[in-house]
């Protein structure tokens, strides 16, 4: 199974999968934190209410899908990632207008979160009350940037985070140097575009050669300062420090209960790293899951850097003395 029929697995399909058995809703909220991915799932899902086989990927429907041609399946915004409030207009008006090719017509929306209050407001007699045969499909990444009387409209489907072996798998024939995917979907969030986007960075072994660097060789509070200085020079890759200090916590812990490491290749990089035992790489973990989560809160790059920095030095010396 390909990375572009993942998303058949999950619940938020089948629900409209089976709507298509006994009767659509007028409107859907599809929820990703993919936000790369989200207009081509929004076609899987436009396949499946408008092909007569239920997204069969091969028909003349499905292909004007793919295309963005199908006169009775209309994406917004046409262009950019931003919609507007005449958008909004255009789509009232014609959702008034009879299908030309099939028994219905589909409206989605990408990124519907981005549409300003005032476009939102527009859009709410719509989403409550369509015309006959028509569906609007709503998709956003941040379900709280949308009105609340917009989502108390709607049928709200949610894509979870995918697996990492499920995402290696559903990748890996597009993908097709597999060690360089592994470490691509370990240090990735769960979505099938920050995967492929990491897959095809070519500074993905570098920021594993740094962030194995940083381990093996920050002893001291002047190593934070140090290093700290070296991680704001590339901030927008902060997160991804995160994550790849992440896996390797993962892996020395793996290895030092006498399991199997996921990245066996990259854990041979931090072998020179002391002062980690059991107890201080549970810390360790622990507190780079929260440096993601104070990341994901907008904190200072800087102050947080250097808190996580720390944090990693601080467990050290607590499990030493224990």
């Amino acid at each position: 199974m390909g990375s572009d029929r993942l998303i058949e697995r999950t619940n938020a399909y089948k629900v409209v999968e089976n709507d298509k058995k006994h009767g659509f809703f007028h409107a859907y909220l599809l929820l990703s934190k993919d936000a790369k991915r989200l207009r081509e799932d929004m076609k899987t899902f436009a396949k499946l209410i408008m092909c007569e086989k239920g997204g069969c990927g091969e028909c003349r429907v499905c292909r004007l899908i793919d295309k963005e041609n199908h006169a009775d399946v209309k994406f917004l915004p046409e262009k950019g990632d931003k919609i507007l409030t005449e958008d909004v207009n255009a789509l009232i008006e014609e959702s008034y207008v009879k299908p030309l090719e099939e028994d219905k017509k589909l409206f989605l929306i990408v990124g519907a979160d981005k549409m300003p209050a005032v476009a939102q407001n527009k859009l709410l007699k719509t989403l409550e009350e369509p015309p006959a045969n028509v569906i609007i499909f709503l998709g956003a990444s941040n379900e709280y940037a949308l009105l609340p009387t917009v989502r108390s409209r709607v049928k709200t489907l949610s894509v979870p985070l995918y697996g990492e072996q499920e995402l290696y798998d559903a990748l890996l024939p597009e993908c097709p140097d597999g060690e360089k995917l592994r470490l691509a979907v370990s240090c990735g969030d769960g979505t099938i575009g920050r995967a492929k986007e990491l897959y095809g960075d070519t500074k993905l072994e570098s920021l594993f050669d740094f962030t194995a660097e940083l381990l093996v060789n920050m002893n001291s509070s002047r190593d934070v300062l140090e290093y700290s200085a070296k991680i704001m020079k590339m901030r927008e890759h902060l997160g991804d420090v995160f994550n790849i200090a992440a896996l390797y916590f993962r892996d020395m812990l793996a290895e030092s209960e006498g399991a199997k490491a996921d990245n066996p290749v990259a854990l041979e990089k931090v072998r020179g790293a002391s002062g980690f035992n059991r107890g201080s790489l549970v810390y360790a973990l622990e507190k780079t899951a929260e440096a993601v989560r104070r990341a994901s809160y907008n904190a200072n790059e800087t102050m947080l850097a250097e808190w996580w920095l720390f944090a990693i030095l601080e467990g050290k010396h607590i499990w030493q003395k224990s």
